[in-house]
């Protein structure tokens, strides 16, 4: 019952803006301006601190504001119904930002954003969690090509070598890719070039690339992504890349460098999370990184054991773990043996306009009431018959 009010609470909340952290604040900065005849247009702003130098606030992926702690307006306006999502490239400190993400009008009468807090401190154990744009401006191609794409990283996982884990991918589209990969520019230079440190898993979807399951960063490397010196590149042989022939070198790139504004969990699957257990010994690892203000999904999956998997999804439980729910995100594609080593993989279709949370979706995603689940027709889950319901499961919450 206590969840239950929770996530009724957040819901109330999410309808006029999704934070990582929910602090919302708008309004407060009068009813926005407008010309003599256009529409009346909107503010974003509100203040950064603790921060150790200068870092980059963006609005909406630009609407760049480099600047050290202080208050900030964006001088971009935005029309009533629009998204705003506020996030941070901070290559010294962690950064959280509460009140950044929503959609103006919505919830409430249209008016300015105030009082987005953008609070910055040392990394700790905490999860890092990066997100990233692609496109052909990063790389200094001509490509119109894009991608979307993030990683989590936990520190407090560490092999015997001191190694982190690492999970997340990225989704793309307007190229055929003749490789993947997550790459290292050379300390202190993070736009340069550097070699490749993680080859990414190319789906048979030719648009959805994954980090192999169980890939660790090493300490230099996990160094390099708080520094911002990681990037994701997609290679191709298009003649997009003057003055070389092909863009094997790169055509579309996107730095792992951006704080805030999305929604990312990483957890694994198992039979102690089905309702009822199941008798299965598979596993599984599931990983969904979504923008917190559009809740469209940036890179979702789920890499597992299931042996003869009939199907995948994210679900809805209607209570929080314990409870099981509707389908609210479909992963029709399902591949066996991705890595030779008997690991499955299941993911979304690619979309445009991609697959999205809606409001009570994204609620739901901050009350820790979602999750992944792998069905099977395998005859492992008494009293039923098969696994139709679950042979998996992993409940997601918020990282």
């Amino acid at each position: 019952m206590l969840m239950m009010k929770i996530r009724d609470v957040l819901i109330g909340f999410v309808v006029s803006a999704i934070v990582v952290g929910i602090a919302v604040s708008c309004g407060g900065g009068g009813g926005g301006s407008s010309g003599p005849t256009g529409p009346a247009t909107y503010t974003v702003s509100g203040a950064l601190s603790g921060a150790t130098g200068t870092i980059v606030l963006k609005l909406n992926g630009g609407s760049n504001i480099s600047m050290a702690n202080g208050s900030f307006t964006f001088a971009t306006m935005l029309a009533d119904q629009d998204f705003y999502n506020v996030q941070v490239v901070d290559a010294n400190d962690r950064c959280t930002v509460a009140g950044g993400a929503g959609q103006i009008g919505v919830g409430y009468s249209a008016a300015n954003v105030t009082g987005v807090a953008v609070t910055c401190a040392a990394q700790g154990t905490q999860k890092v969690i990066r997100s990233a744009r692609l496109d052909g401006a990063q790389e200094g191609s001509m490509s119109s090509a894009t991608g979307v794409g993030g990683v989590i990283v936990d520190p407090t996982d560490t092999d015997v070598n001191g190694n982190v884990l690492i999970t997340g991918g990225i989704t793309f589209s307007g190229l055929t890719s003749t490789g993947q990969h997550i790459h290292q520019a050379p300390v202190g230079n993070p736009t340069a070039t550097g070699p490749v440190i993680i080859p990414l898993t190319l789906a048979s979807d030719g648009k959805t690339a994954i980090v192999p399951p169980g890939r660790r960063l090493t300490p230099a490397q996990y160094t390099a992504l708080l520094a911002g010196e990681l990037y994701f590149n997609v290679h191709s042989a298009n003649n997009l890349c003057p003055p070389a022939p092909t863009c094997a070198a790169g055509e579309i790139r996107g730095q792992i460098n951006t704080q805030g504004g999305v929604l990312a969990s990483a957890v694994s699957l198992d039979n102690t999370q089905e309702v009822p257990s199941s008798q299965s010994t598979a596993t599984g690892k599931g990983t969904v990184v979504a923008d917190a203000a559009t809740g469209a999904i940036l890179i979702t999956y789920i890499t597992h054991t299931v042996s003869n998997a009939s199907a995948a999804h994210i679900h809805a439980s209607p209570t929080g773990p314990g409870s099981n729910g509707s389908v609210i995100i479909g992963f029709p594609n399902l591949q066996t043996n991705v890595d030779g080593a008997g690991t499955n993989l299941a993911y979304p279709t690619v979309t445009s306009p991609p697959t999205a949370l809606n409001t009570t979706n994204l609620a739901n995603f901050l009350a820790n009431y979602l999750y992944f689940n792998v069905h099977s027709p395998n005859n492992l889950c008494p009293p039923a018959a098969t696994c139709g319901a679950g042979e998996i499961r992993g409940n997601i919450a918020v990282q």
